[in-house]
């Protein structure tokens, strides 16, 4: 019988060195909330412009947001087949319509110009899976990255990279397809061995993986090790430690030439992921 506790999970975010330079918290955030019947797991990136200052805040709150009435939507329809619910547009919709409430009431309690109040602070893109016991939905609205069973697929890079964030939903124009919640990939539950999902600086993760860690020999390796190697899900701080590795700038003093030898860090975008595995097929 197919249970949610055959699944392990970690994750973890680093600062992008470009962020880092401009004096910029890291605007991503993950978070997943587990029960006995689901598994929820969004990884959220808050938008870069000068004009959103403090996107971090609506990244962690969207993302968290989200997945509370997501989880309220699951026990509410938890004697539909999973394979249906995922499908329907109208629990995305309604979803949807939910979770943006929630984020324009906090928009106005801040102050008069809830709009400016949205600008500044919930522009940020989602990423996330959510596991029932008969069916797992990939769902996405903005850029990113997921993997399946290994296979790797990035969402939609925006011209400029600008994507249409979900809570422009709440500026009264018409709805694009584009801030619709995405499903990308539904399938049996019974049929997933290993998941991921990440924000679009996993992009430099993925081309890092043939360069070695800065000031080191050992290369970074390949994307596939956070979801296949054993010591990422036993010590639930190991991922941390090789993003926080990657993208450490090293400085070693050259004698003969009299200066510094720099190794800068080798992620330029904040850079977020979380891993699923199912326990048996890995042991």
């Amino acid at each position: 019988m197919e249970t949610l506790k055959n699944f392990e999970i970690a994750g973890a975010s680093v600062l992008g060195t470009d962020h880092l330079k401009m004096g910029k918290n890291n605007q991503d955030f993950f978070h997943w909330l587990r029960t006995d019947d689901y598994l929820i797991a969004i990884v959220s990136d808050g938008c870069g412009s000068e004009n959103a200052k403090y996107s971090e805040v609506g990244s962690k709150l969207l993302s968290t947001i989200f997945a509370n009435y997501l989880a309220k939507y699951l026990e509410r329809h938890k004697n539909a087949r999973g394979e249906n619910l995922f499908q329907n547009e109208r629990f995305w919709e309604e979803l949807g319509k939910d979770v943006l409430a929630r984020i324009r009431v906090i928009a106005q309690e801040m102050g008069e110009d809830w709009w400016e109040n949205l600008r500044s602070y919930f522009l940020a893109t989602l990423v996330g899976v959510v596991i029932r016991k008969d069916a797992t939905c990939i769902f996405s609205c903005g850029d990113g990255f997921f993997a399946v069973n290994g296979e790797l697929q990035e969402l939609s890079p925006f011209d400029g990279n600008c994507p249409q964030y979900f809570v422009y939903n709440l500026t009264g124009s018409d709805i694009t397809d584009e801030l619709k919640i995405q499903r990308h990939h539904i399938i049996p539950t019974s049929e997933v061995h290993s998941l991921m999902i990440g924000t679009d600086g996993v992009g430099d993760l993925i081309k890092a993986a043939e360069k070695p860690f800065p000031a080191q020999k050992r290369l970074v390796g390949p994307i596939e090790q956070f979801w296949s190697d054993d010591d990422y899900f036993n010590n639930l701080a190991r991922m941390q430690q090789v993003l926080n590795l990657a993208n450490t700038e090293r400085k070693r003093a050259n004698w003969e030439e009299r200066n510094l030898d720099i190794s800068p860090g080798l992620l330029s975008d904040d850079t977020t992921l979380i891993t699923l595995r199912r326990k048996e097929i890995e042991q």
